[in-house]
């Protein structure tokens, strides 16, 4: 028999962006990963958490932060997606 699913968890990922090609040597990379868990019985969001994460193969360009308002300054002491995925499996 079917189970029916009462929540549904929402992910949304930003990722380091260049307006055309990335420059030479950056690949994409995390720098925020949104969660939000929603009942589906009322459609109501819970909750929604972010969690910052440091680029490690790439910088943040000014389309980047023009697009997501993430800086740089804002990253520099975001722990890495290794650290993050750590503390969201928790």
């Amino acid at each position: 028999m079917a189970r029916q699913l009462d929540m549904l968890l929402v992910v949304d990922l930003e990722s380091t962006c260049w307006e055309k090609k990335p420059p030479p040597g950056h690949v994409s990379d995390i720098i925020e990963v949104g969660l939000c868990p929603v009942d589906l019985s009322t459609l109501q969001r819970l909750e929604r958490r972010s969690f910052l994460v440091r680029p490690e193969r790439s910088q943040i360009s000014a389309f980047c932060t023009e697009l997501t308002t993430l800086t740089p300054e804002m990253l520099a002491e975001a722990p890495g997606l290794a650290d993050t995925t750590r503390i969201l499996q928790r």
